[in-house]
């Protein structure tokens, strides 16, 4: 027995000295952690798209944008190639695009997937839709058709999507549930919920808590800057009374969210919407900094 024991101490010695210790001064490197894109939606500053789309870009960019989200097309509705190219020389991605339902349907849809693919835009999002919150039954037939599209899609790497506004976080049918709850529970997981913030803090709901929700299916989100319910502030991100970081976390832990998209609806008086929007994005791209989640 004390032989054995003798061999054994022996055996733990030796492989203790065959161990390679770590070089000092050096340590493990932690993976970067993912960038989520901030663009904006251009309905936010539409009448200087149309007054200057190639100046206005130009400007979205230099105030630090990664992308845009689209809201009409101008003269370029007809040249997917030329806007694609034009997105390049700037520096821009298409990071989604609002069109309207007409687009993803059956006889509409091969013609939408070619242009969004010669544009490199991967998120194609319906922002209203009268069927939405009406009843029940239409609410279902509306979804089917969002998941009709969906797969039609799925080859091609598109997504589609519903923006929300005030109507559809409304208290559905069922008590505890909005019409939003009931659209997102018909449709599959590669239907986007991209969630306007701002609407849903307007209708009295918790943002944080319909991405948390709902996994992996905010892939674009709307950051909008209400001021409701009596809270002190001003209509920019960060400056609103909320509490953005956490929203930001649930984005980035739970939501899936590849674009976070700021749009400015309220311009506060002596201010241009190229000015407020601006605003919106110094005070974000601080946010996410400070949260280590931008460059």
């Amino acid at each position: 027995m004390k032989k054995n024991i003798l061999i054994l101490c022996m055996l733990l010695s030796l492989f203790s000295c065959l161990a390679v210790e770590e070089p000092k001064g050096l340590s493990i490197v932690e993976e970067p952690k993912r960038q989520m894109g901030v663009s904006v939606q251009l309905y936010s500053v539409r009448n200087d798209m149309k007054k200057d789309f190639e100046g206005t870009l130009r400007k979205i960019k230099a105030m630090g944008f990664d992308g845009v989200e689209f809201a009409g097309y101008f003269a370029y509705a007809e040249k997917p190639e030329e806007l694609k190219k034009l997105l390049d020389e700037i520096g821009l991605k298409a990071a989604a695009t609002h069109i309207r339902s007409g687009n993803i349907m059956p006889n509409t849809i091969e013609k939408t997937i070619a242009f969004h693919k010669k544009i490199d835009c991967k998120l194609l999002i319906i922002p209203v839709h009268h069927l939405f919150a009406r009843n029940v039954e239409q609410n279902k037939n509306l979804a089917n058709i969002f998941n009709v599209a969906s797969k039609t899609l799925e080859p091609h790497g598109l997504y589609c999507g519903y923006h929300n506004h005030k109507q559809e976080m409304a208290r559905g049918p069922e008590a505890g549930k909005s019409w939003w709850d009931l659209f997102a529970e018909n449709t599959g997981q590669r239907v986007v919920l991209q969630q306007d913030v701002g609407w849903t803090w307007v209708a009295g709901k918790d943002p944080v808590a319909f991405v948390k929700k709902y996994p992996g299916r905010t892939l674009t989100t709307h950051f909008k800057a209400k001021v409701v319910g009596g809270v002190k502030g001003k209509p920019f991100i960060g400056e609103n009374g909320r509490d953005w970081k956490t929203l930001i976390k649930a984005c980035y832990d739970v939501g899936g969210t590849q674009w976070l998209s700021i749009e400015q609806e309220d311009y506060p008086k002596g201010m241009t919407p190229l000015q407020c929007v601006e605003r919106s994005y110094k005070n974000l791209d601080r946010i996410l900094k400070e949260m280590d989640l931008r460059k």
